[in-house]
């Protein structure tokens, strides 16, 4: 289930909210719908409801596609998380060769996988979501258009993605 966490930025320290997805979403993956809504929400917000010209620039999105947030892990949503791992990896960052989100460890949208020493394309995304739309990011779980099941699952907090913690 997706959650809501806080954190101080490590640049403007600042108090912010953060959101993780505790399983993998994307193909092959766990997909529990909650992930999927927020995967779904914050690749919506980089490619469709995008208020910044700079993540527009770096994150075009794919012409006459668009992103429904459903819950539902299907062809759309794949093509989307190909097309962000992709163009993340045209900007010289080193992901995971795969089609998955996975959830980045320790709450920490900066962290390093443990084998690979990678950085987490879903703690990427968090952050292109976040400059995409700062005001809808901060109050996601009070925003109108954030989907009820996904406002739900917001309210839960923790530590740590549970792939992570045992």
């Amino acid at each position: 289930m997706a959650y809501h966490f806080f954190t101080v930025g490590k640049t403007s320290a600042r108090l912010r909210r953060g959101y993780n997805i505790d399983f993998p979403v994307g193909l092959g993956a766990r997909n529990r719908r909650d992930d999927v809504l927020l995967a779904q929400t914050f690749l919506r917000m980089v490619y469709l409801d995008n208020t910044n010209s700079e993540i527009t620039e770096l994150f075009p999105g794919l012409p006459g596609v668009d992103i429904v947030v459903d819950g539902s892990c299907g062809p759309v949503t794949h093509r989307y998380i190909s097309r962000f791992k992709d163009q993340v990896r045209a900007l010289g960052k080193e992901l995971y060769p795969d089609a998955c989100m996975d959830p980045f460890r320790d709450n920490d949208p900066f962290s390093l996988s443990r084998i690979a020493k990678r950085e987490y394309a879903f703690g990427i995304l968090l952050r292109a979501a976040a400059k995409a739309d700062e005001q809808r990011f901060d109050g996601l779980t009070e925003h109108t258009e954030t989907h009820p099941s996904l406002k739900l699952a917001l309210t839960q907090t923790r530590d740590d993605a549970l792939q992570y913690s045992g």
